[in-house]
């Protein structure tokens, strides 16, 4: 039997070894091969850029160590074009995963989003693919983010108003409005405020360029 091939990311090294433990040393390493294993998304594009066949791509978030639109636009665009029989697994703490679960959901390459206590016999499945308990996934409903909303969007979780938005864009307020609202439905929030939190602390830290380009 082919071994599925096994792209790992975690900027913390704890979680990321114990991952790469978990799979090479029990019985998944059986099914499962882990071909590269990286410490940012930056890097896990320019990996998955030069591998041609990719099964799995495991991320995690946590501790405000990646930035968000580059996250959402990376699941949610770019892999879906560049490797789109790949499926993509989730990893982070429950309020962070709580918070994207909505938009993530929709994603026909996301095919879990988890926490990181999960149970080891939970996560075993999730990796094979095997758990026979995951409810069935909404209708898909196009929940892509444009480039303009995700531009809009880094620019308001970055702290800029509004009014500063329309000016540097060059666009109406009412527009820039409208693009607030449609990234918001999108990811199943009312406010930014559930997006404040996911944030990275440096607004320009973990960006991908190609991915940011607008």
């Amino acid at each position: 039997m082919r071994r599925k091939k096994v792209v790992l990311q975690s900027t913390c090294n704890f979680m990321r070894t114990g991952l790469e433990t978990f799979i090479r040393d029990t019985d998944l390493s059986v099914s499962l091969d882990i071909v590269e294993s990286t410490d940012s998304l930056e890097k896990c594009e320019g990996i998955l850029n030069s591998l041609m066949n990719v099964n799995l791509i495991v991320l995690t978030f946590n501790n405000h160590d990646y930035n968000l639109t580059s996250l959402l636009q990376l699941v949610g665009e770019y892999l879906p074009k560049t490797h789109p029989n790949s499926k993509v697994i989730l990893i982070g703490d429950i309020a962070k995963v709580n918070s994207l679960k909505y938009y993530f959901s929709r994603l026909s390459n996301v095919s879990a989003i988890l926490d990181k206590t999960i149970a080891i016999d939970e996560l075993r499945k999730e990796l094979l693919g095997i758990n026979t308990n995951k409810a069935q996934k909404l209708e898909r409903t196009s929940p892509l983010l444009s480039m303009r909303e995700l531009q809009v969007l880094q620019m308001l979780l970055d702290g800029d108003t509004a009014t500063k938005i329309a000016d540097n864009l060059q666009l109406n307020f009412r527009t820039v409005s409208h693009h607030k609202r449609a990234a918001l439905a999108k990811l199943g929030v009312r406010s930014l405020c559930p997006l404040v939190s996911l944030r990275s602390k440096d607004k320009h830290s973990n960006r991908i360029p190609h991915l940011m380009r607008a």
